[in-house]
């Protein structure tokens, strides 16, 4: 009779587990893992009956395609997290009263029904027990099919290349699901079971089998205890102590009749094997106690009473009791853990955020410390090149043959504070020379406006002091004349400065500009009537 198996994992990196190393092993295949750097090879392993990629209708219906090697280096390149599901496992057992030809199909209809649901992409491999593991005391039954199903959706580029999308929806948590109006991940695995037995049972009933029923024993009314699930550890030690006692019967020339179980979960799923047999014994013995078992051909069968005691029974129950209690421990045990795990993995995940920020605030505040020591260090270059610029426009000597010098007796006090104010003017040109040169920075221009501020301010001084000079000499053909150059000088001092000159001083060069014009009209005025006009 056909057994009901439909189990499903999560292929993780966070449990040190490859989507590459997984199909690899499960097709009995040779695959390149890109990402860690290495070959996983399986070719030797037997036991493999096939292995076929399966794609979502719409993409075998696109003439798409895509190999074994290439589909999971895909999937685990596509996963950025440390602890990523890159992979998803379904397992079923396949009815052995089917021939090879069924089971192949049936797994592979199973596989495209999940992979049109989901749209995404299994990787199908059939295995079937092999004589060693048969004499080791495995089911000769035990067809089985693992199925590979990537973890996001399969979508076509503009290359018509496959690429891997968003999450599948079996892949989504429970929150995201509920805002998606959808049920609980269990919920969908348990749609996801049923569709198995029912996808099995068609096939079943073509070939007039008996069907499989996904509910749990006590659903189905049955008093049988499930086992316990051996994991790889365990069956790995239970199979080497196999070998080691049929090998060491054999160098004796012993008969090998098998042996007990060598670990604890083989001793407890022996005891729940026994005790369901018992359990079993008893209800046959009652039926027939009751007339209600008749064995047909047989008409004239003495019953023999069983002789499966009362104690027997009693000490199969409470074995099976221990193990319940023992189970709803472990269960305990693991949603305490689960939940200490969940709250390693948030704290560990607080952390990285805070380790993150405080990373982030430090390089920020090293880049701003980088940025204000080279714009200080730049601030340096500048006010250096201006202090070089500054004392070449300070000791400049004015020409020698300036038009207005070759007039004047350059000695005098009067051409001392002439070539003084020509001097100034001189400098506010060449400053004014030095800012409209494209290198001259922002800088530089606020340290020029400074300078020429102060030069205007000299230049309205010494105009001052030069015109008061001009009053106090006593000849009046003398003072007319140094009147008219003043004016003349300053007025053109004045028209080439504008634009270098603040308001301020603009205002001030108009002040002096008609005192000295006030000045050389009075000046003027005196001489007409001295020379009686």
């Amino acid at each position: 009779m056909a057994i009901f198996i439909a189990s499903t994992k999560s292929i993780s990196r966070g449990s040190g587990q490859s989507a590459v190393a997984s199909a690899s092993y499960r097709a009995g295949v040779e695959l390149a893992d890109k990402r860690y750097g290495k070959t996983h090879d399986y070719s030797k392993k037997h036991g493999v009956m096939s292995a076929d990629i399966i794609l979502p209708s719409a993409l075998a219906d696109a003439k798409a395609a895509v190999d074994r090697s290439e589909l999971w280096n895909k999937a685990e390149a596509t996963e950025k997290r440390v602890d990523a599901r890159v992979a998803r496992e379904w397992l079923i057992n396949l009815p052995h009263e089917l021939n090879e030809q069924d089971r192949k199909e049936l797994a592979h209809q199973f596989a495209q029904t999940l992979a049109d649901r989901y749209g995404t992409i299994a990787d199908c491999a059939i295995h079937q027990p092999t004589d060693k593991e048969i004499e080791r005391g495995a089911d000769p039954r035990n067809f089985h099919a693992h199925i590979l199903f990537t973890t996001r959706t399969a979508e076509i580029d503009d290359n018509n290349e496959i690429i891997l999308t968003d999450k599948a929806t079996i892949e989504l948590s429970d929150k995201k699901r509920r805002e998606l109006g959808m049920e609980r991940v269990s919920h969908e695995i348990k749609e996801v079971r049923q569709i198995w037995e029912q996808i099995a049972n068609e096939k079943l009933a073509e070939r007039d089998l008996n069907l499989i029923d996904s509910r749990s024993y006590a659903d189905q009314g049955k008093d049988i205890e499930p086992q316990i699930k051996m994991g790889s550890v365990a069956t790995k030690l239970e199979r080497d102590a196999y070998e080691t006692a049929k090998a060491t019967a054999k160098e004796k020339g012993e008969v090998f009749n098998g042996i007990a179980p060598v670990t604890i979960r083989g001793e407890i799923n022996l005891m729940i094997t026994e005790r369901n047999r018992l359990v079993r014994t008893r209800e046959l013995a009652d039926l027939r106690e009751s007339q209600l078992f008749i064995v047909p051909a047989a008409p004239k069968f003495e019953y023999k009473p069983s002789n499966v005691s009362n104690d027997e029974l009693e000490q199969a129950e409470s074995v099976v009791e221990r193990v319940k209690q023992a189970r709803i421990q472990r269960q305990i045990a693991k949603e305490a853990a689960d939940a200490l795990e969940k709250e390693r993995i948030a704290q560990q995940q607080r952390d990285m955020a805070d380790k993150k920020e405080r990373e982030s605030l430090l390089a920020q505040e090293e880049a701003r410390q980088a940025k204000l020591e080279k714009h200080r260090t730049q601030i340096a270059a500048q006010e250096a090149d201006f202090k070089a610029q500054h004392d070449h426009i300070l000791h400049q000597e004015l020409s020698s043959q300036h038009r207005l010098l070759k007039t004047i007796d350059q000695k005098s006090d009067f051409g001392q504070h002439l070539k003084t104010l020509l001097h100034l003017d001189q400098q506010m040109s060449a400053w004014q020379h030095y800012r409209s040169e494209p290198s001259t920075t922002d800088h530089q221009k606020q340290l020029i406006d400074q300078e020429q501020h102060e030069i205007g301010s000299l230049i309205t001084s010494h105009s001052k002091q030069l015109l008061d000079h001009i009053k106090s000499i006593s000849d009046l053909s003398t003072r007319q004349a140094h009147t008219k150059t003043l004016e003349r000088v300053f007025d053109d001092i004045k028209d080439r400065q504008q634009s270098a000159l603040s308001p301020e001083h603009q205002r001030q060069m108009r002040t002096v500009s008609a005192e000295i014009n006030g000045y050389s009209r009075d000046i003027n005025r005196s001489r007409g009537m001295s020379l009686g006009f």
